[in-house]
């Protein structure tokens, strides 16, 4: 959108911006529907009327008037802003509170910046579809607490694991005995040779018998 220009009246900046294009009604109901996101404690007005809603998602049924405003607390400038959409017209009114001087000594450049980058987003939201608010249940949320407040019980009640045994250190390994990383293993030593069994002595030979005889 352009800005066409601002002015304090009131205690209120007035402002004014032209759209790129002529939108219809239904177009309309989609901007209020994205300014939600900008908006703290809402309220909708039709024909300078204010509506009761049931949800956000009740402002894409209103039916045609010749204007729409969404008003509440800027959650961008943190002061009360209105901003009103007129049926045939292609510009917006928008007013913010002056609560502050720095608001209130604002120029054509500094107002813009402000306030451009929001007129801007739900300019662009006329022409997409909305997209719906999530919405929790809030018996889907005390389900969720519950059965995290049971986890945590169950875990405060479980007793501590116990810290894993010692390892036995072994008497008949060395640090010499262990084999580095990488390193060959040791050759290993060849079989002692077997000693070989004593020789036998020899048996004495029989002595013969004399044959010589006395007569």
């Amino acid at each position: 959108m352009h800005l066409e220009g601002h002015h304090e009246d009131g205690g209120w900046l007035l402002s004014t911006f032209t759209l790129t294009n002529r939108v219809s009604w239904e177009m309309m109901l989609q901007a209020v529907y994205a300014a939600f996101e900008y908006f703290a404690d809402i309220t909708i007005f039709v024909d300078d009327q204010s509506v009761k809603l049931e949800s956000r998602a009740d402002v894409l049924s209103i039916p045609e008037a010749r204007s729409i405003g969404i008003a509440g607390e800027s959650v961008v400038v943190k002061e009360p802003m209105i901003i009103i959409f007129y049926n045939q017209v292609h510009f917006i009114n928008l007013r913010i509170r002056c609560g502050n001087d720095d608001l209130r000594d604002l120029d054509y450049e500094g107002f813009n910046k402000i306030v451009c980058p929001i007129v801007d987003a739900i300019e662009l939201a006329m022409y997409q579809e909305p997209v719906p608010t999530p919405v929790k249940d809030d018996a889907t949320e005390e389900t969720e607490d519950a059965e995290e407040e049971k986890r945590a019980e169950a875990s405060a009640a479980e007793p501590p694991i116990p810290p894993p045994p010692a390892t036995e250190p072994q008497d008949s390994v060395t640090p010499a005995d262990v084999p580095a990383p990488g390193a060959e293993p040791p050759i290993p030593l060849p079989p002692a040779e077997a000693s070989a069994p004593p020789i036998p002595s020899p048996a004495p030979a029989p002595r013969k018998r004399s044959e010589f005889r006395c007569n």
